[in-house]
Order: structure tokens, then C-alpha cells, then sequence
């Protein structure tokens, strides 16, 4: 059996029915654009630990194929993935009698910057906000209070909204993916992951703020277009990046509104827990690792307000 064989046979009978669509068409773009070129028309009994290592690792120098350079560490590492669990899909069909993948390194991580608003941005940007007067703005708002992701807040429909005990719940996403014929098209599945599936508090001036928008809603869509429908990612990313040119503010992505919310909540003293299920994360050591350095400025300032015993 070739490889391209057997990972043809994992995904379509082994994964397709048991994995979301995003994460079906993430494997389905790296096995066809960069495992099967190289090792496809490789036999699997032939293939071994070395071969898999140097494909990985060759990835990783140059097999980015927008530019011909490096692939993050995130792609190979989710390379070696499909091919340790498509061989032990092999293994327990008995098409081989060992995994080849096992003690592959996987590829070391870079830690990303976490970048959030300063107060005083933070200040600016919802100044700029109700100058405008903008009804699409407010999600932009609603993202700074409450730690949303871009996909999640473009998912949100009124019926999502208890605007009597004033909380939001999150049961779907919104992100873009290519159809059959190459063409972007906006999808709409579960969250992330399984603690995304949240209910989030709000607070008191956000909930009013949707009370008023509620009121004037033509459609089920809490962020929409000038045509009444659903807001597309790439729409919503530039009237936030004109947004910020505005408000004469720091060129930063989308996410950092939700790095900002994680900001202000520690710097208000909202405990770790309490941020780790807002922002829907597994756990909250996840939050405390991604956080550390605003927590520590946070102990930092606490520290200066310790009075002297003596």
C-alpha cells in the first residue's frame, strides 16, 4: 500500500465522520499540497523513522508554498500528527506491525507576543466608536468586554442573546474556507473546543448597549452588513483596521481586542478562573502561561501599595 493510499483511506473512512468540517479540510490541504508530493508514492512498509524526520524537517526550512520558505511549526507539527495517527490506523488494520512516527520530534513552538490595547488606546478606540455612531462598531465593543473571537462574535444571532438576565451564550463560529471550486465561502460550525461552548456575563453598559440595538434589529444578525446579512471575517477585520487608523492607535489584528479583555480583567483583579471560562479556554493554567507578563506587572503595582509594618 502506497502512503498516499493509506492517508486517503484514514481521512475519508476512518476521520471524516468523526472530526469537525474546518479540521477535515485542514488535514485534506496538507496531506494533498505537502505530504503526499514527497511521500505519497512512498510503500508504507518501507517508510521509517528517518524519512518522516528529514520531510519534516525539510518542511519546516522551505515548504511554505506561498513564498518557498519556513512552515511554521504549527503546519509540520500537525503534519507529523496525521501521519502518527494514520499509521496507527495502519497498525490496527495490520497493514504494518510498527508506527514509523514514533519518537519523531515534533517541532519546537515560538512563543507568540501577546499584544493588548493600552488603557489609553483602549480609550481612544471607543471614543472614535461613539463619534461614529456606527451600529456595526458595537462588536468591537462587545469584544473588549468580553473577550470574544472574531468567529464567535460573527456567529452570534439575537436568539443567542438573554438580554433580561444580561449574558450572551456561545454555541457557534464563523470562519472562512475554501469550496470545490477554489472560491471562499463563510461556514458556520461549533466552537472551538468544547469549553468554547460558553455562557458569558455581561456588563451592565454592554447589555444596554444591545438592548438599544435590539430594538432597531431588522435581522437575526447581532453584527451585520449594510445589506442586513451576516457580516464576512474579512469585511469585519478592515472596518476594525480603519477603525484603528481613526483613532490614531497602534496597527494591531483583530485577536488583540481579546488579548485586551484578558488585560483589564487581570488588572482589575478578576480572578483566573473566572477569565479562563469567559475566554473559554480548557484550563486556566492556559490563561495563566499566556498572561504571566500582565499578571506580573498587576503584582508589581500591588506590591507598591504594601504598606510598611514598622
Amino acid at each position: 500500500m502506497k502512503t498516499r493510499e493509506l492517508l486517503t483511506e484514514w481521512l475519508e473512512l476512518h476521520q471524516k465522520e468523526n472530526i469537525k468540517a474546518r479540521t477535515y479540510s485542514r488535514y485534506q490541504g496538507l496531506i494533498t499540497m505537502h505530504i503526499v508530493p514527497t511521500l505519497g508514492e512512498k510503500n508504507i512498509s518501507e517508510l521509517g523513522r528517518r524519512e518522516i524526520q528529514e520531510f519534516l524537517t525539510q518542511q519546516k526550512k522551505d515548504g511554505n508554498m506561498r513564498n518557498g520558505e519556513k512552515l511554521s511549526a504549527t503546519s509540520t507539527n500537525m503534519m507529523l500528527s496525521i501521519l502518527n495517527l494514520a499509521f496507527e490506523y495502519a497498525c490496527d488494520m495490520e497493514y504494518v506491525e510498527e508506527n514509523p512516527c514514533a519518537r519523531v520530534r515534533r517541532t519546537k513552538t515560538e512563543t507568540k507576543k501577546i499584544e493588548a490595547f493600552t488603557i489609553e488606546e483602549q480609550r481612544a478606540i471607543e471614543t472614535e466608536i461613539a463619534r461614529l455612531n456606527d451600529k456595526r462598531l458595537h462588536g468591537i465593543l462587545l469584544c473588549l468586554y468580553t473577550g470574544l473571537r472574531i468567529g464567535e462574535l460573527l456567529g452570534l444571532t439575537w436568539n443567542d442573546v438573554d438580554l433580561d438576565r444580561g449574558v450572551i451564550k456561545i454555541t457557534k463560529t464563523v470562519y472562512r474556507e475554501k469550496d470545490k471550486n477554489g472560491a471562499w465561502q463563510l461556514c458556520i460550525d461549533t466552537p472551538k473546543t468544547t469549553a468554547s461552548d460558553r455562557v458569558i456575563p455581561l456588563p451592565k453598559y454592554i447589555t444596554d448597549m444591545l438592548c438599544r440595538d435590539y430594538e432597531n434589529a431588522k435581522t437575526p444578525y447581532i453584527v451585520e452588513n449594510k445589506k442586513g446579512e451576516r457580516m464576512s471575517i474579512r469585511s469585519y477585520q478592515y472596518i476594525f483596521e480603519k477603525l484603528t487608523e481613526r483613532a490614531r492607535v497602534r496597527k494591531l489584528n483583530f485577536h488583540a481586542l481579546r488579548h485586551t479583555f484578558a488585560t483589564r480583567a487581570i488588572e482589575c483583579g478578576m480572578d483566573i478562573k473566572t477569565i479562563a471560562d469567559i475566554m473559554g479556554h480548557q484550563n486556566a493554567s492556559i490563561t495563566l502561561n499566556r498572561y504571566a507578563h500582565c499578571m506580573l506587572d498587576h503584582k508589581i503595582e500591588m506590591m507598591q501599595k504594601l504598606q510598611r509594618v514598622l
